[in-house]
């Protein structure tokens, strides 16, 4: 695939400015970059669903098979689960019809050998194609994609939004394109289904360019990075995505250097223009240096690069939750003796669970994939689900048991469909405010300024709350949702991966605003306030932001609570698939017996150590022959304005200019390994 010259605009603005861009049979490329910033309009561009500039050409090889996952669901899909996802198996599809044709020619009395032929030929490609493992194939990704054995079988309209777009993920996997487009495909995946989506992309056999801001789903399956940085793409070629990182800092640190000895030749060049613009002896002089500041702006010199325009220009939403009622009492919500599951005995995933949510609590929910956390949650808020059977009929995941509420509860729930259960026909400020005001708790004192402004602080400002939420991205739509959810006054806030659908400056912004919400003003206590937090969540940084007083852990169908924080070797096992997680019941830690290093690692030890101990020194020299060398080059810079048209002398210091260059690019490269150094050790 070739892009050349792409540019894009939406109305006055460009987003995507003369990019190029070459994609290689089998890459598999993440695209990266802030919200908005271009990423889905750049697959748009390929797949050709999104206009570009006159001139610009984007080419993809002829008999390339292209397949585009965008962030919208099925849609009005009247198909069983199973018959939408295998309906893009285009061979397979083909083949079947050629073996029924064969075989209802047989049937219609024509046995001759040519039609016997035709069977035996065409049961023979329908072999080819995979139709005879079609079906565990099917299943076997539908299962990947979370989906119950069942399932497959079910309408796609008894499914939420959340759900349908698993169900055009399995549908575009199982069409096995070429080069595959993926628009951020875990946005509505918990953590077990993103794993194996991990590894499925991991070995894929094609070419793949996905956008997301997944972290651990760009590691597992991509070997270059794209980012998309105020309308430029910058390449980072076959890296992982931590080296991307350490790439990206490099270079815009040796970008800013650059650009600033080029502002500081720029400075000196305009200082002898004002100088001796006017002196006639200087002017040709003068003159001179004024066409070489115009070639310096034409060329792009005296522009900051993109990511110093990013950052300049860099917007954090913010997220202000309001202050929690008052209960009466301390206990919240409680599961006394609970069985909590799906129905039978097969279905119960916890057995006997016992949970007091107090005030000033906040608990975090972890455990195995598949362990029950999110159905726990289900049970917490009351949630109604859809069992198929006998009974048709919703019905609560509380099986037995007792949950009570206090009298005072007000509870608000962030859960992982909120974003996709929007009405699409609606404005979108239509829906906050109607939340705000109507349903239990509503606050019909909220005004659309008040409205407009929570949502302008998360991002949705101009005339985006006046769009329908249909002409919204997905990472709006997620905004719209928050907004809503942060408008009413609770004293109880579940959470179920909220960051599966926010973007990362939403979930830093959500992250801050729990951390503070519902504390008493200068208390340090860790049960301090009135409104209490349950989190299910995998997202380390969130988490830790966020702070728990309690950790819940669901494991062989029991509950266990603990009031502690989170540790390092809770994040070591959280949500692995293996049996054997064991619970901690005690604060303290079992002592290991220590490891015996070999020769070689010892010696690497010893080697750390020294560099250590020697970082601070070497540093210091680091920096002092940095700025010699910097100096070194300002004076070769003056002195080559002042040799005038001596091509000899020019060439001369020009080369000695770029010998100092590159010990200042040596140097540095030596400084950002000593500082990582120090910064892993501090760590």
């Amino acid at each position: 695939m070739l892009l050349e010259e792409i540019s894009i605009s939406r109305g006055v603005n460009q987003i995507i400015n003369s990019v190029d861009w070459r994609v290689e049979r089998g890459e598999r490329w993440g695209i990266v970059g802030p919200n908005g910033a271009g990423k889905s309009t750049l697959l748009g561009a390929i797949t050709g669903t999104i206009d570009m500039e006159p001139g610009s050409v984007a080419l993809v090889a002829p008999k390339t098979r292209v397949g585009y996952l965008k962030q919208t669901a099925v849609g009005d899909s009247t198909k069983t689960v199973f018959e939408e996802a295998s309906s893009s198996m285009a061979g397979v599809q083909s083949a079947q019809i050629a073996v029924n044709k064969a075989i209802e020619a047989i049937e219609n009395g024509d046995t001759s050998e040519k039609a016997l032929n035709a069977l035996d030929d065409a049961n023979k490609e329908f072999e080819r194609a995979g139709g005879y493992s079609m079906e565990s194939k099917v299943e076997n990704i539908l299962r990947g994609l979370g989906f119950r054995d069942g399932d497959s079988q079910r309408l796609c309209s008894e499914f939420s939004g959340g759900w349908q777009m698993r169900i055009g993920l399995a549908k575009l996997l199982l069409s096995e394109p070429s080069l595959l487009l993926l628009d951020e495909p875990s946005n509505h995946l918990d953590s077990s289904a993103r794993d194996w989506l991990g590894n499925y992309l991991k070995n894929y056999d094609g070419t793949i360019i996905l956008v997301s801001h997944d972290v651990s789903l760009l590691s597992a399956c991509t070997n270059s990075i794209a980012e998309i940085c105020k309308g430029t793409l910058q390449t980072y070629v076959s890296v992982t995505y931590d080296t991307y990182l350490e790439q990206k800092a490099f270079r815009a640190k040796s970008a800013k250097a650059e650009y600033e000895r080029n502002m500081a030749e720029a400075a000196k060049l305009q200082a002898f223009v004002d100088r001796f613009g006017a002196s006639a002896t200087k002017a040709a002089s003068a003159q001179s240096r004024v066409k070489m500041l115009e070639k310096m702006k034409k060329e792009g010199k005296l522009t900051p690069p993109p990511q110093e325009l990013a950052e300049a220009e860099r917007w954090r939403p913010s997220l202000t939750l309001p202050d929690p009622p008052k209960a009466m009492g301390d206990v919240l919500l409680s599961l006394k003796n609970c069985d909590i599951g799906y129905g039978d005995d097969k279905g119960i995933l916890v057995k006997n669970a016992n949970l007091e949510v107090t005030r000033g609590m906040k608990l975090i929910l972890r455990g195995k994939n598949g362990a029950g956390k999110s159905t726990l949650m289900k049970a917490l808020t009351n949630e109604l689900i859809s069992v198929k059977g006998e009974d048709s009929e919703p019905r609560n995941v509380v099986v037995s048991g007792e949950r009570v509420e206090n009298t005072s509860l007000r509870a608000g729930v962030f859960s992982q469909d909120l974003a996709q259960q929007l009405d699409k026909d609606s404005v979108a400020l239509d829906l906050v405010m109607e939340y705000a005001r109507t349903g239990k708790h509503g606050n019909i004192q909220i005004s659309d300024e008040q409205g407009r402004s929570v949502m302008g602080r998360l991002g949705l400002s101009g005339d985006k709350p006046l769009r329908k939420i249909s002409a919204l991205s997905g990472g709006e739509k997620a905004r719209v949702a928050l907004s809503m959810f942060s408008l009413k006054a609770n004293n109880l806030i579940l959470l179920d991966e909220p960051s599966n659908h926010l973007d990362v400056e939403c979930i830093e912004a959500l992250g801050e605003a729990l951390s503070k919400w519902g504390k008493i003003e200068g208390s340090g206590s860790r049960t301090a306030g009135d409104g209490a937090i349950v989190v299910v969540s995998h997202d380390r940084a969130f988490c830790e932001t966020v702070g728990f007083t309690h950790v819940g852990t669901v494991q062989d169908k029991k509950l266990v609570i603990e009031e502690r924080d989170l540790r390092d070797s809770d994040w070591e096992i959280y949500d692995l698939a293996a049996d054997d997680i064991e619970v901690d019941s005690s604060s303290s830690s079992v002592p290991q017996k220590p490891v015996e290093l070999t020769p070689e690692q010892k010696a690497a030890a010893n080697q750390r150590r020294k560099d250590l101990l020697n970082a601070p020194k070497r540093i210091k020299r680091l920096e002092a022959d940095i700025a010699k060398c910097n100096a070194k080059i300002a004076s070769l810079d003056q002195e080559m304005l002042e040799v005038g048209n001596d091509v000899g002398k020019l060439t001369d210091l020009s080369n000695e200019k770029q010998k100092e260059e590159a010990k200042v690019e040596k140097m540095e490269a030596e400084w950002m390994e000593l500082e990582e150094l120090l910064a892993s050790e501090e760590a």
